[in-house]
């Protein structure tokens, strides 16, 4: 008798274990506070079994799981974040160039330009491919990108930025123009408007050694 209650009991707990993977795998999260894993072996199952199952403290863990990339709630990132991205490096002897497909995309935290002359860069079209690659489809939506000139001081050649068709072009009041100098970084970045236009914001900064 004493072995068939151990079966018996060990079943219960199966049961309970694998209600807690289904839970898991289909995304029903167990919110702390909200309800208990032991109310949720109840609500499943019945109290008949949830009464004989040992089912371990879990109140203060909160189950869950992300069906895909998208998450629609607010996220809080209690330990901090930590963001990445590809660098992508270019080299260009022309005097003007627009931004095309592939040059940037929802990927590239990191564009680094060897300009061979002094030239001025067009943004891509904000109804473009080239635009929509930024992933920035829905007003609103926002990307960020670090854009680099690699030419030393000494060659003192600049890259101009401009803007192109749909696109409201601004930068920091305390950058000059809108030129990126000689071994400087300048954050561009990608909003989505509500008219579908794209407005990217300037920030620039020089080399401190």
């Amino acid at each position: 008798m004493k072995n068939k209650k151990f079966v018996k009991k060990n079943k219960y707990t199966i049961i309970a274990i694998s209600i807690a993977l289904v839970l898991v795998v289909t995304g029903i999260g167990v919110v702390k506070a909200d309800i208990s894993f032991w109310d949720k072996v109840a609500q499943y199952t019945g109290l008949n079994i949830a009464e004989k199952v040992d089912v371990p403290d879990l109140e203060d863990i909160t189950l869950g799981a992300f069906p895909g990339p998208d998450v629609y709630n607010r996220m809080y990132f209690h330990e901090g974040f930590q963001s990445g991205g590809l660098l992508k490096a270019t080299t260009t002897t022309e005097t003007s160039y627009t931004l095309g497909i592939g040059d940037l995309t929802e990927n590239v935290s990191f564009y680094s330009i060897d300009p061979g002359a002094t030239t001025t860069i067009t943004t891509m079209a904000s109804s473009t491919v080239a635009m929509d690659a930024m992933n920035i489809p829905d007003a609103g939506d926002m990307r960020e990108v670090l854009v680099y000139n690699e030419a030393t001081v000494a060659e003192d050649i600049a890259i101009t930025l401009a803007a192109g068709t749909g696109v409201d072009l601004q930068k920091n009041e305390d950058t000059a123009d809108l030129a990126i100098a000689p071994l400087s970084v300048a954050k561009l970045t990608f909003i989505r408007l509500e008219n579908t236009d794209v407005m990217i914001i300037l920030d620039q900064w020089d080399p401190a050694d």
